[in-house]
């Protein structure tokens, strides 16, 4: 806090009289600036409690609990790992010991009476565990030989209840557990209710694992032989509370028919009402990689092999695909297969209910996933009976369970469709073809790879429904495909341009209100929208800021959320409808007396003749009518992002927005929609056409515009400047410029970047033999005698996602050209900047090219052959 204080007096001494010009960022102003590290309310909605994070500075230790009803502040220093207990009467957390500075050790937990004040040091060692909607806790003291002093504890009056001498437990409750007692011959189970014990039965093994119980008080355990066995379960019982019984239901050793060289995996569930074990296995023995002494390193590739080698050796091991799947019948005591040998991955229903399983099937396709975004897949389902049918293939799917795990909808980019699947049969029928009157995939994909969809909302298994998304609305399917399909928010999202989405807060329930977020494509804003039957209604929503609820209490009469645009990003405390709010955090206070900057939507026809849009970022002084100098900076889309905010921070991959547009700079940021086969020539379409509206508009001054890009965005920086000298100077950071050579080369996953090219962000769309022209002329490399635009090349050695041949390639054609160009190589840096110390340097040099081009500043001296 000290530190924080001194760094505000550092920016606020020298201002200017009065204020009346608030001063730029200076370089290593970004040390004052913080984030939000952790904020929790309580469950009564009367504390709300931070802390902060600084990206630079460890001095912080402050932690915050701010009164909901008086709005009061309480500071206490030297706190972590903090959490409310009791319904939210009390505060837990840990502090160092007093003199341990080194902070080895286990620190000393305490709880804070929040209404009286008092804090309480609890026993050194302990892990104090609340018990959730209640003024109870526990904790727990690890003995010898396994055994476990268990403490209930009442938060309140410290009256404490203690259970000496078990070995395992189930789930706690305020005081009420079920544990064991182990010797050498049995376990015992036991029911602890209110200070009584009540001896439930014993089992012939030691007790590794108690199960809930359901309603009817009835539960499973896992067992293993003896205490130095106990991850290797031997059998199942089953427990009744209600009649004080344990019952045999399987023995591991009565299973017989598994593969040689394999075991019974502790993940093994029970299902089907606990009739059948559904086997997960495991090597009896891990295989070991070991190299004989004598043993030479070769590496064999060969040409038609299903995995290239570089991406095989990472699959060495334990392969589960390479056995059928076992399913243990209880009751006819057998042993039965499902046929999965040799599918790459299982999808099982969570639940208790298991009638089959979807299986995913890559290996037909692992060959031209060296040259495919990700792996396609075959589908089939599997049912419980040894059925196997094939449901799909060739594709990228998306699944949805059931609640109940009855049926699953599997997207399938084929008919671009949402497919129900009976999982008691595996029949399957399209749901939403020729059924909704609007895309259920990404309809702005502009990537070689098919669209994903829009996703799932939410099941209703009581009128047996599902919700799906299109882009803007949510959409009720009737499973029974008995009703038509209803807009939920009435068109309104399309009509509106907002994208509605299920909101990950307040939590909505079943059946009951749904609460959505919406985004604003005109505004760029998100807010909080409700859904009651059929009645959509806005809750809160502002043109100018984000706001999205972060947490509230269980009846949603107080709600945590957050106001946030480029401007600001703090909490504040209100009702559901976020009305007449209370301010929680000031995060960063000094930005009040800095020169900063505001965001505009900024829109233009660009040179297809379509509608652009990107953002603006304008100092906090600027003057309509004066022409600024701007830098140019893109990454595919990002006005999404026009109203989050930003916080200053040293450069890890390009320029940082807020320190230049605070030191006078504009800077532009276009969205860029890409056509496969022609992506750099979008790219000129979208930023060319934006940067001349901008001179046209008096914004930016035509001799002092720059470009900056990092990764694709660095790619299309250097392929930019071989087709216009617009640009004064230009900064290509991590940049592929030969396509070629990039076409070929191997990422640090061992995957070749064919994929890159052809099907993800190259977009290229064809291989190299089929247009090696596309290739050439999209490969800045190869133009470079066209390059009249000084460079600041950025690259790291270490990069294993382009390498640093690329930025070499660049340097050593303008270098050979006689073209100013400077390349910095950070020798221990991979695709981005990591250390503090790397992303300082690389910032100060950003500014010192970009001023001296772009402000006239004297050139640094780094720049200068003869300081190099």
């Amino acid at each position: 806090m000290k530190g924080f204080i001194c760094l505000m007096m550092l920016l606020l001494s020298g201002m200017g009289e009065a204020f009346s010009q608030k001063p730029p960022m200076k370089l290593d102003d970004c040390k004052m600036w913080r984030s939000v590290d952790q904020i929790q309310l309580s469950a009564d909605g009367k504390w709300i409690v931070y802390n902060f994070r600084a990206l630079y500075r460890q001095d912080l230790d402050t932690t915050y609990i701010y009164n909901v009803q008086s709005g009061e502040i309480i500071l206490k220093t030297g706190l972590s790992n903090f959490s409310f207990m009791g319904n939210g009467k009390l505060l837990k957390y840990e502090k160092k010991k007093e003199g341990n500075d080194s902070g080895s050790g286990r620190p000393l937990v305490y709880t804070l009476n929040l209404a009286t004040q008092v804090e309480k040091q609890w026993p050194e060692n302990i892990f104090l565990v609340p018990i959730a909607g209640t003024d109870m806790a526990y904790y727990v003291q690890y003995k010898a030989a396994g055994k476990i002093d268990f403490t209930f504890v009442n938060l309140l009056t410290e009256e404490e209840d203690h259970i000496t001498g078990i070995n395992t437990f189930g789930q706690v409750e305020a005081n009420r557990l079920i544990y064991s007692v182990s010797d050498s011959l049995k376990s015992t189970l036991y029911l602890w209710n209110r200070g009584k014990q009540v001896r439930i039965g014993e089992v012939p093994y030691y007790i590794t694992g108690i199960s809930v119980p359901e309603a009817n008080g009835c539960g499973t355990l896992t067992c293993a032989s003896d205490y130095d066995t106990r991850f290797d379960v031997a059998s199942i019982y089953t427990f009744d509370l209600n009649k004080r019984l344990c019952t045999k239901l399987l023995s591991y050793g009565d299973i017989t028919g598994l593969p040689d060289g394999t075991k019974i995996s502790s993940s093994s569930r029970l299902i089907n009402n606990n009739t059948q074990l559904l086997i997960e296995l495991e090597p009896t023995v891990y295989p070991q990689m070991r190299r004989e002494a004598d043993q030479v390193n070769l590496e064999l590739w060969v040409w038609d092999e299903n995995i290239s080698p570089r991406r095989s050796f990472k699959r060495s091991g334990f392969d589960v695909s390479s056995y059928d799947k076992y399913v243990y019948d209880i009751v006819a005591g057998k042993c039965f297969s499902l046929p999965t040998k040799g599918l790459s991955s299982l999808a099982f229903p969570q639940g208790q209910e298991v009638k089959g399983c979807i299986a995913f099937d890559a290996t037909p396709w692992y060959k031209e996933s060296d040259w495919t975004m990700s792996p396609n897949n075959d589908v089939y389902y599997i049912g419980m009976n040894g059925s196997k049918k094939k449901l799909a293939s060739h594709g990228k799917y998306d699944l949805s369970w059931a609640p109940d795990g009855s049926q699953a909808l599997l997207y399938d980019p084929a008919p671009k469709a949402w497919r129900l699947i009976n999982m008691a049969t595996g029949d399957i029928r399209d749901l939403t073809t020729g059924k909704l009157p609007y895309p259920i995939y990404e309809e702005d994909h502009d990537y070689a790879f098919d669209a994903s969809s829009y996703g799932v909302a939410d099941w209703n298994m009581d009128n047996q429904s599902v919700i799906v998304y299109d882009r803007y609305d949510l959409w009720s399917i009737d499973l029974k495909n008995r009703k038509t399909p209803v807009c939920l928010t009435q068109g309104i999202g399309r009509k509106e341009l907002i994208t509605f989405r299920k909101a990950e807060k307040p939590v909505s329930i079943s059946g009951g209100k749904l609460y959505l977020e919406g985004f604003d494509e005109k505004s760029k804003t998100k807010g909080l929208y409700v859904l009651e039957g059929k009645r959509l209604r806005k809750m809160a929503v502002d043109p100018h800021y984000n706001l999205v609820v972060k947490a509230s209490t269980a009846n949603h009469k107080v709600v945590l959320w957050t106001k946030e645009n480029y401007g600001e990003r703090d909490f504040w405390v209100s009702d559901l409808t976020l009305r007449n709010p209370k301010r929680v955090t000031d995060t960063n206070p000094q930005v009040k007396y800095i020169n900063w900057g505001s965001t505009q939507l900024y829109t233009w026809t660009n040179l297809e003749g379509k509608k652009n849009e990107g953002i603006l970022f304008l100092p906090e002084d600027y003057q309509k009518g004066k022409s600024y100098p701007v830098i140019v900076l893109f990454y595919e889309k990002m006005t999404q992002g026009l109203n989050s905010y930003r916080i200053p921070e040293y450069s890890s991959a390009t320029i940082d927005i807020p320190w230049f547009v605070s030191n006078g700079y504009v800077v532009f940021c276009p969205d860029i929609s890409y056509r496969i086969g022609a992506p750099y020539e979008s790219c000129y379409n979208a930023v060319i056409s934006g940067v001349e509206q901008l001179i046209r508009d008096g914004i930016a001054d035509k001799e002092r515009i720059g470009i900056n890009g990092h990764s694709w965005g660095g790619s299309q920086t250097a392929w930019l400047v071989t087709r216009t000298n617009l640009f004064k100077c230009a900064s290509p950071c991590s940049a592929v410029t030969d396509q070629v050579a990039d076409y070929l080369m191997l990422r640090g996953t061992g995957q070749p970047n064919m994929y890159f090219e052809e099907d993800a962000q190259g977009r290229l769309g064809k291989t190299l033999w089929e247009d090696r022209q596309l290739y050439l002329d999209n490969s800045p490399v190869m133009h470079a005698d066209k390059i009249h635009t000084p460079l600041l090349i950025f690259h790291g050695e270490k990069d294993t996602s382009v390498r640093v041949y690329q930025g070499m390639a660049l340097y050593f054609a303008m270098r050979r050209l006689g073209r100013p160009a400077w390349l910095l190589n950070y020798r221990d840096v991979g695709h981005q900047m990591g250390g503090d110390a790397e992303c300082r340097d690389f910032m100060q040099r950003l500014i010192g090219f970009f001023d001296y081009y772009l402000k006239a500043a004297p050139m640094p001296e780094w720049m200068k052959a003869e300081s190099n």
